[in-house]
């Protein structure tokens, strides 16, 4: 396994919920990721439009490492504001839901 917590491979198998007031708005479980933006990204565009905060569950099954975290909603999927570079005890600190 990696040293970095949060280290990602293309070819790693990612689990993914964006969760809105406990409703699902969108699951995947894919490989293809090359970053934490990707799958931001790819979430939102398979969740399409909600109100409100949502947590988003990141899971790599292959390196066997999770991430939580806390996204408020807009008008259209926002970029992520967080760089990949921080280390995994903040990403889990971000967390409203942890």
């Amino acid at each position: 396994m990696n040293n970095n917590a949060t280290s990602l491979s293309i070819n790693d198998l990612i689990f993914a919920t964006l969760e809105v007031g406990g409703k699902t708005m969108a699951s995947v479980s894919k490989t293809n990721f090359s970053s934490i933006d990707d799958i931001v990204r790819f979430i939102y565009a398979i969740a399409g439009r909600f109100m409100g905060l949502a947590r988003l569950n990141i899971r790599n099954k292959t390196q066997g490492w999770t991430m939580n975290l806390a996204l408020a909603s807009h008008q259209r999927a926002p970029r992520p504001s967080f760089h990949t570079a921080l280390p995994a005890a903040q990403y889990r600190q971000a967390s409203l839901f942890s």
